[in-house]
């Protein structure tokens, strides 16, 4: 039993890794298509109730509008979707009280740039998952004689027979591209805010009036919860603007009534805490976005370093076997 589980157990793995992937992505698949036809059937308007910019903790600010007369919260958190997120081009056309168009899902509304958005993360999460799938079907086609030479033929004049085979290329490549597209689509918009705010010129410094709070709790064991500070404040020569800003444990405890503030002056939504104390600094560091783009950096550096450790064992092999020639 022991030696048949040897010959054949991580076959069998393998094999029930490909069903199951195969099972899952296929239900997501389906489950998505239903969401897609729902909201197509569900056409809506909803009237704006007021005009909101959020900026997380570390990153810019996304424009958006709240919809409910009587909501629960001015807070961007999970369960608050009177909130929802717009593009800056909509944003500064319309004015409260005017009536925005878009699809009703589930009790929740999205505009139809909101419906492209879920759409293009759907396709990219479902390409990770379809890599190893994918894989797999590759590995038992290249058991096939007559594919496995058309392929060594390829292999010969391309980058892939000094990398290894097509399986692990294909396997590979995908994982550091998709990596590389989500981190840095992450440290984009961390990199360019964190620059505004410690090397930007055109600043101006307000006190913003705490008309909310909220947290944004996250029931994982290892994820840390969003805190969020309602604020209004005006901009010189500006109406005023409200936004809900993502502040540390220690900034949301710190302030209760007034918040110091620094805002841009080309860009009165990008606002910044005043104030940073060294506790701040501990749990920007602690934050999701920072481990993400952390692991991503680390990740991607790893599989490079294997990339090339294989390619100089493959160099090596070649000249052992020219030697003995």
């Amino acid at each position: 039993m022991k030696q048949k589980w040897e010959q054949h157990g991580l076959k069998f793995i393998a094999f029930a890794a490909f069903i199951f992937l195969i099972i899952v992505n296929y239900g997501n698949w389906q489950e998505h298509q239903e969401f897609m036809e729902e909201a197509s059937q569900h056409p809506t308007e909803k009237q704006i109730f007021r005009k909101y910019v959020v900026l997380d903790l570390l990153q810019g600010p996304h424009f958006s509008v709240q919809l409910a007369a009587l909501p629960e919260s001015s807070v961007p958190t999970k369960y608050n979707s009177s909130i929802i997120r717009i593009e800056q081009e909509l944003f500064e056309q319309v004015e409260v009280g005017d009536a925005i168009s878009g699809y009703a899902v589930d009790g929740k509304f999205y505009t139809e740039e909101l419906l492209k958005e879920e759409e293009r993360w759907f396709y990219l999460l479902l390409t990770f998952f379809s890599l190893y799938p994918v894989g797999y079907l590759v590995y038992w086609l290249m058991k096939i004689h007559s594919i496995q030479q058309f392929v060594r033929q390829i292999g010969k004049r391309s980058f892939l027979n000094k990398t290894g085979n097509l399986l692990f290329s294909l396997i590979f490549f995908g994982i550091i591209g998709i990596v590389l597209l989500f981190s840095l689509t992450e440290w984009k918009n961390v990199w360019e805010n964190g620059y505004e705010k410690f090397f930007g010129t055109h600043h101006a410094e307000a006190t913003a009036l705490i008309i909310d709070r909220d947290v944004d709790w996250n029931s994982s064991l290892h994820g840390d919860h969003e805190y969020y500070l309602s604020l209004m404040y005006k901009p010189d020569n500006k109406d005023s603007i409200f936004i809900a800003k993502g502040v540390t444990w220690h900034t949301y405890h710190k302030y209760q009534e007034e918040m110091p503030i620094i805002y841009n002056t080309e860009n009165p939504y990008q606002v910044f805490a005043k104030e940073i104390d060294p506790q701040d600094i501990f749990f920007i560091l602690a934050a999701d976005t920072v481990t993400i783009i952390t692991v991503s950096l680390i990740l991607v550096i790893l599989l490079s370093i294997l990339m090339y450790l294989l390619w100089k064992r493959r160099q090596k092999r070649k000249l052992t076997v020219k030697s003995k020639k």
